[in-house]
This record gives structure tokens, C-alpha cells and sequence, in this order.
């Protein structure tokens, strides 16, 4: 029995990167939120994670998300325990984070460097957005501290 006072969360049972592909060489994941034009939003990925030296293919996990389910990072972040996680559409909530997050502000939190962005569609269309995410990654992967 609850009490009035005592809350219930209900855990996504999807892991987030369960069907991510790519080779994780540097352990860098990236979840993104899946929209119609997906062959363009990932040759823009490509590009511009290949000006911060990193091969999607290689370098990272990708893992392409529907937005309207619900997902955990948990259980990935222990097992797979990426040293940076780059996020393109979804809030930290929608992951099962209880953490908030400024977009293009890169976070150190549980052994990770997080970053969390617009979807890919979105900065695409905006030039601050894209300076804001060059930025970011400047920061996380040309001059880490």
C-alpha cells in the first residue's frame, strides 16, 4: 500500500542503446531521436562529428530512437560504461535520468561526459545551434580538460 506522500516511478524496460550499431572504439555513444529524413540527419552527424576526429562507424555507438517510447540509460551505462554520451532530440527524463541539463553544456556525471542537444533536424536549419554544438564538441573531444 502507498502512502499519499510516497511517489511511484515506472522504469522504461527498453535500454536505450540495446540496438545501437557501430564499433565503440572510443566509447563514445550517441542516441538520436529518429525523424522522417533519416539519411540526411545522419550524413550531417558524419560531418560534423568527423571535424571533432570521431568515425561514427567506428569511434561510436548510434542508436536511432522513436520519441514516443519510453527508455533507460541504466543498465548501458553499466555495462558499456561510455566515456561520453552525445544526445540529439530526447530530454535526460525521457532516458530515466533525474538529472536536468543545459542543451550544448557539456556534463561530467556518473564516469561520463554528457552532452545534450536539439534533435539533428533542428540545428541543421539553425547556425547558432550548430555553433553551439561545435562548441560542445570542441570542448569534449579537441581540447578536453
Amino acid at each position: 500500500m502507498l502512502l499519499s506522500n510516497e511517489l511511484l516511478f515506472f522504469a522504461a524496460e527498453k535500454s536505450a542503446l540495446a540496438e545501437a550499431e557501430g564499433e565503440f572504439e572510443r566509447q563514445v555513444a550517441v542516441i538520436v531521436m529518429k525523424e522522417p529524413n533519416t539519411t540526411a540527419n545522419r550524413d550531417f552527424l558524419t560531418k560534423v562529428l568527423l571535424a571533432a576526429n570521431l568515425d561514427l562507424g567506428k569511434d561510436a555507438l548510434l542508436a536511432e530512437l522513436p520519441a514516443d517510447q519510453p527508455y533507460t540509460l541504466a543498465p548501458d551505462l553499466q555495462e558499456l560504461q561510455p566515456k561520453q554520451l552525445i544526445v540529439f532530440g530526447f530530454t535526460p527524463a525521457q532516458l530515466g535520468l533525474s538529472f536536468e541539463v543545459k542543451a550544448y553544456q557539456p556534463l561530467a556525471f556518473y564516469g561520463c561526459t554528457w552532452l545534450f542537444a536539439d534533435k539533428l533536424s533542428t540545428i541543421e536549419a539553425d547556425k547558432l545551434k550548430k555553433t553551439q554544438l561545435w562548441s560542445a564538441l570542441k570542448q569534449m573531444f579537441l581540447n578536453p580538460s
